[in-house]
């Protein structure tokens, strides 16, 4: 597995280099265009000159793309997204996000899965209620991967910029939540399950996280405030807390995924507070930006290799057009809803910004790592078709006209426009 990860560093850097002199796309969607690219040209000599493909190395297969995410670089990810968040503009914000997180991912995770389960039917799919509702928890979150590493590279206005990204951050784990749970009411049974036990499980799940993830920001504070001599040290603790903390949040059986954003959130404030040193800040900055575009090129390489491991029997054209525009709508109405709710507490919410949330709300490849966790006889492998299709669209499309649509939608930060 060392030598496929090389490997893919290795095209991680050659396309970083190509998109920046070239293509001068942002660097993730630049490089998943090229992975794209290499990976047709792969599918071509497979099917036209197969004696020349037996030789091009199998690093597709060799990593395990749902362990490479969410058990190894999703810690990192979500851990360093969040440290980068500026905590004073995200609470100015704090109900557009909180509104969006929780009743934006239920509505979406409904609306999907009705929508999906009847556009199956059309295509004579019989895919059960039930299942059509565990892809609506999947697909509904916006990734925060996707999202954050995309739009910092366009002047959006702080306070939607804000929203867009604080919503990503948690819904991501409330829909990694949602979707243990209908996935557990799976695999039990209706008959076996109640409904006060699911709710303990949601709320164990996405409260304790937090819960847990704020302890494990505390505590690594307070041992970063007592060793200020060495920096070095403080890059090694903050790993351990990143990995760490994600491994017994999983063992404790609370989210994962809001652990690593409430202990970033709270890392983040502390660190750029007087309580810190500046020269350390500076190293363990740098650190965790040079990490995140390093992880951030690699897992966007491996999406674009993704699709020549896409099963050929799965592949469904039609369905998957309908899927992303039940996506789309699914979203721009579940942004719409929870709008109505906030309103009249933030006048900056309007129509433009209620376009402009549902256009940058970004799927990725923790869709596709869940999918993955489906067994194929539960639609698994149809669902991550699916998905990649919608992933696709949305980081390749979506992505490459954020930054029009916020300059004709005039919501471009002044500051950074000056």
């Amino acid at each position: 597995m060392f030598d496929s990860f090389v490997i893919v560093l290795a095209f991680a850097a050659l396309f970083s280099l190509i998109n920046s002199k070239y293509l001068k796309f942002s660097p993730t969607i630049g490089m998943m265009i090229l992975a794209l690219i290499m990976s047709a040209f792969i599918l071509l000599l497979k099917e036209f000159a197969p004696s020349v493909h037996q030789f091009i190395p199998t690093f597709e297969r060799d990593i395990h793309f749902r362990e490479f995410l969410l058990e190894i670089i999703l810690s990192f990810l979500l851990f360093a997204g969040a440290m980068h968040i500026n905590i004073q503009e995200l609470q100015k914000q704090r109900k557009a996000v909180f509104v969006f997180a929780i009743f934006g991912t239920l509505i979406s995770t409904f609306l999907v899965g009705t929508l999906t389960y009847y556009a199956a039917h059309l295509f004579s799919l019989n895919i059960p209620y039930i299942y059509s509702l565990l892809f609506g928890a999947l697909i509904s979150p916006t990734d925060p991967i996707a999202v954050l590493s995309i739009l910092k590279n366009y002047s959006v206005r702080k306070d939607l910029q804000m929203n867009i990204e604080g919503e990503s951050l948690f819904n991501d784990g409330v829909g990694m939540v949602l979707f243990v749970v209908i996935l557990r009411i799976i695999n039990r049974g209706y008959e076996n399950i109640h409904v006060n036990e699911v709710m303990f499980l949601f709320f164990r799940e996405a409260l304790g996280g937090i819960c847990f993830g704020l302890l494990i920001g505390f505590l690594g504070f307070q041992i970063l405030k007592r060793t200020e001599a060495n920096a070095n040290a403080h890059v090694m603790l903050t790993i351990v807390m990143a990995a760490g903390g994600y491994a017994l949040a999983e063992n404790i059986h609370v989210s994962p995924a809001l652990s690593m954003v409430a202990a970033g959130l709270y890392l983040g404030k502390k660190i750029h507070s007087k309580a810190y040193s500046k020269k350390n800040l500076m190293q363990l900055v740098t650190f965790w930006d040079v990490l995140d575009e390093i992880l951030n090129g690699v897992l966007f390489v491996l999406l674009g290799f993704f699709i020549t491991i896409i099963k050929p029997d799965v592949v469904h054209i039609p369905f998957a057009i309908i899927t992303i525009a039940v996506v789309l709508i699914s979203r721009y109405i579940s942004v719409m809803i929870p709008f109505q709710l906030i309103k009249h507490a933030n006048k900056k919410v309007n129509r433009k910004t209620i376009l402009m949330l549902s256009w940058g709300g970004l799927r990725g490849a923790l869709g596709i790592a869940l999918a993955l966790s489906i067994p194929p006889e539960h639609f698994g492998d149809l669902f991550v078709f699916l998905m990649y299709s919608v992933a696709l669209f949305s980081i390749i499309v979506q992505g490459l006209t954020i930054g029009k649509l916020v300059e004709k939608l005039g919501l471009v930060n002044l500051k950074d426009a000056k």
